[in-house]
Order: structure tokens, then sequence, then C-alpha cells
């Protein structure tokens, strides 16, 4: 008999960074030229994306936190 099949989350490994996975939906246009980038730089197109999204972020501290704010008041 044979054993059931492992449930993809369970069978995935950790990663020895620390990441996690999300899925997000993008633009089969930027997704090209997102790992056309990644190549030619030679790095992978997460780290490019995750550099990318961390300075979006950082660009926009204020609003996140204005955003943040009325969140927790309710609004």
């Amino acid at each position: 008999m044979r054993e059931p099949k492992k449930k993809a989350a369970k069978a995935r490994k950790k990663r020895t960074d620390g990441r996690s996975q999300i899925l997000i939906y993008m633009d089969p246009s930027v997704i090209g030229r997102l790992k056309l980038a990644g190549l030619a730089m030679g790095k992978p197109a997460f780290e490019l994306a995750e550099k990318a999204i961390e300075e979006w972020l950082k660009s926009h501290q204020a609003e996140i936190k204005q955003g943040m704010a009325k969140l927790s008041r309710g609004e």
C-alpha cells in the first residue's frame, strides 16, 4: 500500500534565509522584464522585487502611518 501524498505546504522545505512565500499577480510583461533584469544583473528576480518593494515602503512611510492610524481608529 502506498503512503498518502504530503500536502504541498508540509512537503515544502523551510528556507535557511528566513524568507516566507507570498503570491502576487503581476502583468506578464512586468514579470518578463523582471526576469530579464535578474539575468542581466546576475541576481534572482525575487531579490530585485524585494529591494524595489522595500524602497517603495520606505518612500511611502508617512502615508502608510496615516493609513494605519485611520485603521486603528476604525475609519
